[in-house]
């Protein structure tokens, strides 16, 4: 329940009333009493600078009830949600370097050191997580990190890079297939602030569906769905997708896994699995078919398609509400024409919208 907090004229008029029934006595022993409300006296003044004062420390006490609750309170300048976090067991999740692998190829034989820096155009930099030695006529794989944090060292893959210091003998450096991902800001304070209250609605049990879906949130997944039994009794399958959403890398699965691994029961067999991302491509008749009315209907559709997590649902009335609310009750959704139901291994993905003319 919240408290209204009166306004500096309502404080300055409360005063004003109890310094009128007052009576004081002056030097001489004579009854006095002041007029708050007569203009221009010092009495007005008075109640009107203790008013804005009292005000001041309504919203101070406002400002420090807020912060009681994880739900509102802030990072600032006395902010308490680190101190949320801390008590429950939910570090922030700080910002997170690129990783991937590099395919080094060689017209003789070379040995690069561990460490050795790569890069594209010199603006950010990567380097070998070990040391390689790759013979003549042949190519290695060799694990990589962004030596700065941030979405920067993210590159996509078959990109061709140089070795800051040039060794004799390279032919060609690349990322592999998969590029370079996992590269991330410092993590938002409402996904932040989000991950706190569910810990809080679900503290840690043991190893439950939800300290698994925990431990891969904090590890870097965006979407989790955690598959007891998956592949026989006392498993556990995790299936992860990244932001976008997207598949992740082979590293970032490992990743997540190797984060799992220090937390879960001596006993879990967890193992982590990439996301199978399905390509959903709705068909939709227009009542008015123009750019604004498809512009429209595609980012409705985005939101409903951002709200299915992996093994979820597709309805058809979610989609059909969506077009309703956006376009108006003469547009209509061909297909799908039945609820659409996703395997625990997948996710649906809007790659596009099929528009039928209305003579069709």
């Amino acid at each position: 329940m919240s408290i209204t907090i009166p306004t500096p004229d309502v404080l300055a008029r409360r005063l004003a009333t109890a310094m009128g029934q007052q009576t004081f006595t002056d030097v001489n022993g004579q009854p006095v009493k002041l007029d708050p409300t007569a203009p221009g006296t010092f009495e007005q003044l008075l109640c009107v600078a203790l008013g804005l004062a009292d005000y001041e420390t309504y919203l101070f006490l406002q400002g420090r009830a807020l912060e009681f609750l994880p739900s509102t309170a802030t990072t600032g300048p006395g902010g308490l949600l680190p101190q949320h976090a801390d008590i429950w067991g939910v570090p922030r999740i700080g910002p997170q370097a690129a990783i991937g692998h590099v395919v080094i190829s060689a017209a003789q034989t070379v040995t690069i050191v561990q460490g050795a820096l790569l890069t594209v155009d010199g603006s950010v930099q990567w380097s070998l997580n070990q040391a390689v030695t790759v013979p003549a006529g042949a190519s290695a794989s060799v694990p990589i990190t962004c030596t700065t944090t941030g979405t920067n060292g993210n590159l996509s893959g078959n990109a061709a890079l140089t070795l800051v210091q040039p060794v004799a003998g390279v032919s060609a450096v690349v990322s592999d297939q998969e590029g370079f991902a996992g590269g991330s800001d410092i993590e938002p304070v409402e996904s932040w602030r989000s991950r706190i209250i569910d810990k809080i609605r679900d503290p840690y049990n043991g190893g439950s569906v939800q300290d698994y879906q925990s431990w891969a949130l904090a590890a870097g997944a965006s979407s989790v769905n955690v598959i007891p039994s998956y592949t026989g009794v006392g498993t556990v399958g995790i299936v992860i997708a990244m932001t976008g959403p997207r598949v992740p890398t082979s590293d970032e699965v490992s990743r997540v896994q190797a984060y799992i691994d220090e937390r879960r029961p001596v006993r879990g067999n967890a193992t982590v699995y990439p996301v199978e991302l399905v390509a959903q491509v709705p068909v939709v008749r227009l009542g008015l078919d123009n750019q604004p009315n498809r512009q429209a209907v595609q980012a409705a559709f985005s939101a409903v398609f951002n709200g299915i997590d992996i093994g979820g649902t597709l309805y058809v009335e979610a989609l059909q509400a969506a077009l309703y609310d956006t376009v108006g009750a003469r547009s209509s959704v061909i297909s799908p024409a039945a609820d659409m139901v996703f395997q625990p291994m997948e996710m649906p993905v809007l790659t596009g919208i099929n528009w039928q003319d209305n003579g069709a």
